[in-house]
């Protein structure tokens, strides 16, 4: 799900947050912590679907699909497969993982209508859901897809909470479609018809749009971390422990702080990215246990894992004839660390 490089200036730089968060004085009391992942349900088989939808000619016999660099165990499945969505939440949570992101683009489509079942195993199984909200045709449409998320939604008990209310995430894009000025205009839609309802989570990509966009959002997150760890692949050493530090503390006065990792990245089967791609090896699992380390001693509420399932661009965490259960194992080691 990775977007174009964001220009930026490095994120070494020296800042310390101090604005106030909206509707709030400076936290008393910090969130609980959450380990996060953020997940995809757009996936389709031909026997359950009709057709394979976001599993590009896969060939079973050879554990192999054209547009993804790995090959899920058991091979591709259906997203609106309720034994599919129970086993992956039984994985989260052996793993210690207590809620997933859920990738949400339009009413109606695969994963609005696989929503409603993410929900129901997450109950089942003690986990929470939030939405994240991709698409941002304008302030307009962005309002109205958070009133029917709300609507349909908004009173389900599994559902993610921030300050006592369901939280909605939003990726990126919003900010690059409509701006931060539409954002402003779009929750001011949204207040008008349910005030004070909901906790926004947004993006960040630099410490300068942390300063710029803190005002407009309840807490702040990086998806796009592939960037990040691809451009310091020699220094990782160094690298890690101050960016997490200063990540963290940039967010300071925020209902909720917020620290991403991942466990690799390679999108370069993907025909629409062109030009060089950023990408990030697994080695032997190292440098995702190390990232788990440094994004602990940063002390944020919440750590975010890119992906449990964006098979596309090999974020993913969900057990592959590659990897095995390895990466999970990580989070069930290292979420142990950080929660308790």
């Amino acid at each position: 799900m990775a977007l174009v490089k964001p220009s930026r200036r490095h994120l070494l730089t020296g800042f310390v947050a101090t604005a106030l968060w909206p509707r709030r004085a400076l936290a008393q009391t910090r969130a609980q912590r959450e380990v996060l992942v953020f997940y995809y349900g757009w996936y389709g088989t031909r026997v359950r679907s009709g057709a394979d939808i976001h599993w590009l000619n896969p060939d079973p016999a050879r554990e192999r699909i054209e547009d993804a660099p790995n090959y899920p165990v058991g091979g591709p499945y259906d997203s609106l497969d309720p034994a599919i969505i129970d086993r992956q939440m039984a994985q989260m949570k052996a793993a210690g993982i207590t809620g997933l992101i859920a990738s949400w683009w339009r009413q109606n489509d695969r994963t609005d209508q696989q929503f409603p079942l993410l929900l129901k195993a997450a109950e089942a199984h003690g986990l929470k859901v939030c939405s994240y909200v991709e698409q941002a045709e304008s302030a307009e449409k962005v309002a109205d897809d958070v009133l029917y998320l709300h609507r349909q939604y908004g009173q389900h008990p599994a559902l993610l909470k921030l300050d006592g209310k369901p939280v909605i995430m939003l990726f990126d894009r919003l900010m690059q479609v409509i701006g931060l000025n539409g954002w402003v205009k779009a929750r001011r839609l949204i207040d008008q018809q349910v005030p004070n309802a909901i906790s926004f989570v947004g993006t960040a990509n630099t410490l300068k749009e942390i300063s710029a966009r803190k005002s407009a959002f309840d807490g702040l997150h990086i998806y796009s971390m592939q960037f990040e760890t691809a451009d310091h692949h020699w220094i990782p050493s160094l690298w890690r422990p101050a960016f997490y530090r200063d990540w963290v503390k940039a967010q300071a006065g925020a209902k909720v702080t917020t620290a991403t990792i991942l466990p690799g990245f390679d999108d370069r089967l993907q025909k629409d990215r062109t030009g060089r791609r950023p990408t990030v090896k697994r080695e032997d699992g190292g440098p995702f246990r190390r990232q788990w380390k440094a994004a602990i001693a940063a002390k944020p509420d919440w750590i975010l894992i890119v992906s449990f399932n964006e098979w596309h661009e090999a974020s993913q965490i969900e057990p592959s004839t590659a990897f095995g259960m390895r990466e999970l194992q990580t989070v069930k080691d290292m979420s142990a660390q950080f929660r308790h």
